[in-house]
């Protein structure tokens, strides 16, 4: 089968033992290809959700690419990389038995394909050849019932004919991996196939669907293994097990939290496929833009990186992120806002803590910051439209005196505040105004102030609802907050 991707020109370099294994033989991979003027291939591989290029041959006098060297390749699923467009040809490569020969045509890969030497290719490349006849038959019904969409009975012909054609598919896998279970193609077919959910009874159908979710979930894993070096190295792992966190998983931070603990105490089987995921599941959620997740992010590092349990990160990056999630931990969203005091224009500390108000719209902004010049008109609309609803906004003026120049003394930095607090609106009718030119509350580091504009939406009792939203999607935000609360309060009282 040839597919058309962009391959990423660079060498993956695996760290750890049990990466090449030395042997008499080695790998010794041949190609023969129909239809290729090019006298180059190159060899790819998957790792994860990427594929990377491991080597390149040349077209030699008897018109093969060969592949070959004295060492095993780790198994997995790999890639013949044709020229000139980086279309390619996937083929397996097992543990053991790395000798053996393809022969095919570029214009009909799989129906052209010609096995010796590797029973496992043979297994899967007729595989292939039975689903594409089988995607050909749905292909056609599907044309066909769009013809008759409109006629209830040939619909309902068409649907079935359908669901016969899924029945001898799931049969024909089935076959497959009871005839072949110790092959890489037996692995590959069954980690792609979904646990069979059983039936179950319940007063209604919420209560089933719950059921059979549960079920689902505590079944997930039923046909692959996490630990798997050969699936590490296939496009099926890396997506059933984002599948897993990012879809089966609730999309709330404690549920995620949960689940990517599960993928690592599987993967532990495996220090290869261990690193993976801790790298993937950190990186994912150091970069998410998602309200909260860094939730995900303070996790994988305090638990893993953290505890000496990432051996391989370098002592100055391990500071990095254990420092980044000490410096997160304290306002994640739940969590009780650190209280500060700090000043209003007549220099009179004023306490966070103190605002007497059902919600606090915790406001940190710069008179020299582009971005807050252009929240100030959605901030000034919010408190106008919140102002008799137990709302206030607390804003809190990030200059400060540095004592580099004349314009950074304290009485100078107060005026910035507040003809700055005045040009945009920030009227004290409508605004808790305040600075603090001396960062005596610690405000930078305790809310992690490193750019401005910054939101945080507080409750009565100084929890963290929100935080770090746009001050165009304010109004709606609160709004949701509002009503979740209600909602939160009322099933309270009903219990």
């Amino acid at each position: 089968m040839v597919l058309r991707i962009c391959i990423a020109i660079a060498l993956y370099l695996f760290i750890g033992s049990g990466y090449l294994v030395a042997q008499k033989r080695g790998h010794h991979i041949r190609l023969k290809l129909e239809n290729y003027p090019e006298k180059e291939v190159v060899l790819g591989f998957y790792f994860g959700d990427k594929p990377y290029v491991k080597d390149t041959a040349e077209i030699d006098a008897d018109g093969y690419f060969t592949f070959k060297a004295d060492t095993l390749l780790p198994c997995g699923v790999y890639l013949f990389v044709l020229k000139p467009d980086n279309t390619f040809i996937q083929f397996l490569v097992p543990e053991e038995g790395q000798q053996f020969t393809l022969v095919t045509d570029v214009k009909d890969p799989v129906g052209k394909m010609k096995v010796k030497g590797s029973e496992d290719n043979k297994i899967f490349y007729e595989y292939l050849a039975y689903l594409s006849k089988q995607r050909a038959l749905v292909d056609s019904l599907k044309a066909v019932l769009e013809k008759v969409k409109e006629n209830p009975e040939d619909s309902l012909r068409i649907i079935q004919q359908n669901a016969e054609i899924d029945k001898q598919v799931r049969k024909y896998q089935q076959e497959l991996i009871q005839k072949y279970p110790k092959t890489l193609s037996a692995k590959i077919v069954k980690s792609s196939l979904e646990p069979d959910i059983p039936e179950f009874e319940g007063a209604d159908a919420k209560e089933v669907h719950l059921k059979k979710y549960y079920w689902y979930r505590a079944h997930y894993f039923d046909n692959f293994n996490v630990a798997d070096p050969c699936l590490l190295r296939s496009p099926v792992l890396h997506p059933k097990v984002d599948n897993f966190v990012s879809k089966v998983a609730p999309q709330h931070p404690d549920s995620i939290n949960v689940a990517i603990d599960t993928v690592i105490e599987r993967a532990k089987g495996n220090p290869e496929t261990y690193r993976y995921f801790l790298i993937h599941f950190l990186n994912t959620y150091a970069k998410s833009n998602i309200v909260g997740m860094d939730a995900c992010y303070v996790h994988v590092a305090q638990k893993y990186y953290c505890n000496g349990s990432a051996p391989w990160v370098k002592a100055e990056d391990l500071e990095k992120i254990c420092d980044n999630a000490r410096r997160l931990e304290p306002i994640l969203i739940g969590k009780t806002a650190p209280n500060i005091i700090v000043r209003d224009r007549f220099n009179r500390p004023v306490s966070l803590w103190d605002v007497d108000a059902d919600y606090v719209v915790l406001f940190f902004w710069a008179p020299d910051c582009g971005h807050c010049k252009k929240a100030a008109p959605h901030m000034v609309e919010f408190a106008q439209k919140f102002k008799d609803r137990k709302i206030k906004v607390f804003n809190v003026c990030t200059a400060v005196v540095t004592g580099k120049d004349d314009a950074d003394t304290p009485d100078k930095v107060h005026k910035t505040c507040w003809d700055s607090a005045a040009e945009k609106g920030f009227d004290e009718g409508l605004f808790i105004n305040t600075y603090d030119p001396y960062i005596q509350s610690r405000y930078k580091q305790l809310y992690d102030v490193q750019s401005t504009p910054q939101i945080f939406i507080l409750d009565r009792k100084h929890e963290i609802l929100m935080k770090r939203i746009g001050a165009d999607k304010l109004i709606e935000v609160m709004e949701e907050v509002i009503r979740f609360q209600e909602e939160r309060k009322k099933t309270t009282r009903e219990k």
